[in-house]
């Protein structure tokens, strides 16, 4: 007898916990989730175009200044009254299309130039 009541407690305590843990993950995980990011983006109208970069406008910071101009035409237009400079007006591909060399730090082109 002691045997039977034993075991139908222990089945009784198993079923509890079988139907508390399916319940309560749930619920736990619903309180515990984190709340997702919303990204809103601007948006822009159809036939609005968007705003252009203008390379002049922005100022030359001596970080940017990687393009070398020696001589030539490049340099006569870009360093104005000197011989030789480096400028942080273009881009790696934009400064060998002009005739400069590209550095990948502003020293190198210091010391190049």
């Amino acid at each position: 007898m002691k045997l039977a009541g034993t075991a139908r407690g222990l089945g009784s305590a198993l079923a509890l916990l079988v139907m508390i843990a399916s319940f309560g993950c749930d619920t736990v995980a619903t309180l515990v989730a984190p709340a997702v990011p919303v990204v809103i983006e601007k948006a822009t109208a159809p036939g609005e175009p968007a705003a252009p970069e203008d390379a002049a406008a922005a100022p030359e910071t001596p970080e940017s200044r990687k393009c070398c101009f020696r001589s030539g035409e490049g340099a006569a237009k870009v360093c104005e009254s000197q011989e030789r400079c480096c400028s942080g007006r273009y881009d790696r591909s934009a400064c060998e299309d002009s005739g400069g060399l590209w550095f990948n730090s502003a020293d190198g082109c210091a010391g190049a130039c």
